[in-house]
């Protein structure tokens, strides 16, 4: 329960001061003082105090007192004290919501000061708010050169890194949204490494001077989540009646209908057609290559006939006999949840002539907002992993302040107290029942369905050097950049 860290001396923010004890222990405490909702701040409650968030049910404040108290200094030494043993808590500190910053130019900038009334003023800012919204300050192989916000961004080489320096003297990223300017910048040489979908692997099969690196493990997972109290206001339940013209705000809290829905998609064509087999169908939340994976856990197959006799006992049969209209999400631009989307409103048309659901794509900018407050009846969205640990996974598809089963309004209490003794548990067989419990309790529940774990190819030039792949790396090319280069 107490981990006591030797802080290295010598090393330097990118602006020439040196990084201190005290630097280490404001970068969690700003990060807790922030905690905006949605964001990865429970990853470090839950191990120092085991809540999930800054602010209880009523959105009270954790006394700033107690915020405080879990991280000490002891001269060149940093100790973090634990609510509970949390076997994945090393992995969490390497992790990139763990970053150090600059505690006298936070400050400056306008972050927390360390007093009452900052953390109040800053807690949960709203989107694109907080004061490092636009700035770093850190003490890694490459500092800010500039951000064009949806455009690029760049990085040069800092001098001041304590280790050995960047091969690279600079590195610019670029948001290109079309594939084909993607593809010809590879193809020329114009960029080292882009991102293709899997619908165009085999567009670059063969072309000269290109490295493919293929069937690469991923820890993501893909699912559709159903909303248990849409908003009045969403434009995507049509009249918000069950008259065949709508859906009435609760209509998924009927387990048929959820249980429909899953029974509807053709998990199959998808991911052997729409992904080319780069894919599998998942076994629940906790997928393969996390802790306490277990293979037997029930999944939803494509079955017409089971989806017909839920939709049928759905709303006592008004369902079946009135129909329904309503609209699935996706975000624009990514063309398998697209598909997704089209195969599911597909298949579940099929079924009676008087379902009407259609799709329709929403800017990322504000997808996640629209369900995050309820006006996404279902939306389709994936889940990175933070660690590689099966609490990652059940944490926020199902207590009642994760990122997804709170916009969904999902969970309850009960639930909650086993995924928190679950995330705590060091006797392995026990941890294993608990979440074997917990995954089962999601198939039978049915909130979401999982439909995809995909496998990845990475493609760049001949020309890049040292590349490797780590499946709990959260950067699109899977690899720290630091260390590659460029040669012949």
């Amino acid at each position: 329960m107490t981990y006591r860290f030797h802080i290295r001396t010598g090393v330097k923010f990118s602006n020439g001061d040196l990084l201190t004890p005290d630097d280490v222990k404001y970068s969690f405490e700003r990060g807790m003082v922030q905690d905006y909702s949605g964001g990865p701040q429970w990853l470090i409650f839950f191990p120092l105090f085991g809540v999930n968030s800054s602010r209880d049910a009523n959105g009270n404040l954790m006394p700033l007192s107690q915020l405080t108290s879990a991280i000490t200094v002891d001269g060149d030494y940093v100790q973090f004290k634990l609510d509970a043993p949390f076997p994945p808590f090393l992995q969490i500190l390497a992790g990139g919501y763990s970053s150090i910053v600059d505690k006298a130019w936070c400050i400056a900038q306008g972050d927390w000061d360390g007093t009452e009334a900052s953390y109040e003023k800053l807690n949960n800012p709203a989107a694109d708010a907080w004061p490092l919204h636009e700035k770093m300050m850190g003490t890694g192989p490459f500092t800010l050169n500039y951000w064009t916000q949806g455009s690029e961004i760049a990085f040069t080489k800092n001098t001041n890194y304590w280790g050995p320096k960047a091969n690279f003297t600079s590195i610019v990223a670029k948001d290109v949204q079309e594939w084909t300017d993607r593809k010809l910048a590879l193809e020329a040489g114009d960029a080292d490494y882009v991102d293709v979908g899997v619908q165009q692997y085999s567009e670059l099969d063969g072309v000269p001077d290109i490295t493919v690196v293929k069937g690469l493990p991923t820890e993501e997972t893909e699912g559709f989540f159903f909303t248990y109290d849409i908003s009045p206001n969403s434009s995507f339940i049509g009249d918000g009646k069950l008259d065949g013209g709508g859906i009435p705000t609760n209509f998924f809290t009927d387990i048929n209908i959820r249980k429909a829905f899953a029974y509807s998609f053709d998990y199959n064509t998808f991911i052997n057609q729409v992904v080319s087999g780069n894919a599998v169908q998942p076994d629940g939340p906790i997928i393969s290559g996390l802790t306490d994976y277990n293979p037997n856990i029930p999944k939803y197959t494509y079955d017409t006939a089971k989806a017909i006799q839920y939709f049928q006992a759905a709303w006592g049969g008004q369902v079946w006999a009135n129909g329904f209209t309503m609209t699935l999400a996706y975000n624009s631009g990514n063309t398998t949840r697209q598909t997704a989307c089209d195969i599911l409103a597909a298949d579940i048309n099929a079924l009676n002539p008087k379902f009407h659901v259609t799709s329709a794509a929403q800017q990322w900018s504000s997808y996640a907002s629209q369900w995050d407050a309820q006006l996404l009846p279902v939306f389709v969205v994936g889940w990175l992993a933070d660690y590689l640990d099966a609490s990652d996974f059940i944490e926020p598809f199902m207590s009642t302040t994760g990122a997804y089963s709170q916009a969904q309004g999902y969970g309850n209490a009960t639930t909650d107290a086993l995924i928190n003794a679950a995330a705590v548990e060091t006797n392995t067989a026990k941890r294993q029942a608990d979440y074997d419990q917990l995954s089962t309790q999601y198939y039978n529940d049915c909130p979401g369905v999982m439909i995809e774990q995909p496998t990845v190819n990475r493609y760049m030039r001949s020309w890049v050097k040292g590349f490797f792949y780590n499946p709990a790396e959260v950067t699109d090319i899977g690899c720290d950049l630091y260390y590659l280069s460029k040669g012949n």
